[in-house]
């Protein structure tokens, strides 16, 4: 009869540690999913804010062109002058 009990325990104890596997292992499948997921987003992040960050360098240095051509110390005659000299 003690045999009995011992093997039901064993068996449970079994069931019991084929449970827990699964469960952590689920755990352990959501958890690599979600670090994926975030490594995901951190890369788009940083992505977008790196073009941002280009687009402004790109409108900085135009505005600077057009001040240089165009700004208070325009001279139109310097200006025909590399017009002549380009055409």
């Amino acid at each position: 009869m003690a045999m009995v009990h011992q093997i039901i325990l064993a068996v449970g104890m079994l069931a019991a540690l084929f449970v827990l596997f699964l469960v952590i292992s689920r755990s352990v499948g959501n958890i690599d999913n979600f670090l994926y997921k975030l490594e995901y987003l951190v890369r788009k992040d940083c992505d977008i804010r790196l073009e941002a960050l280009e687009a402004k360098f790109k409108l900085r240095a135009a505005d600077k062109r057009f001040e240089a051509t165009y700004g208070p110390r325009f001279d139109m005659d310097e200006a025909k002058k590399e017009i002549e000299g380009d055409g």
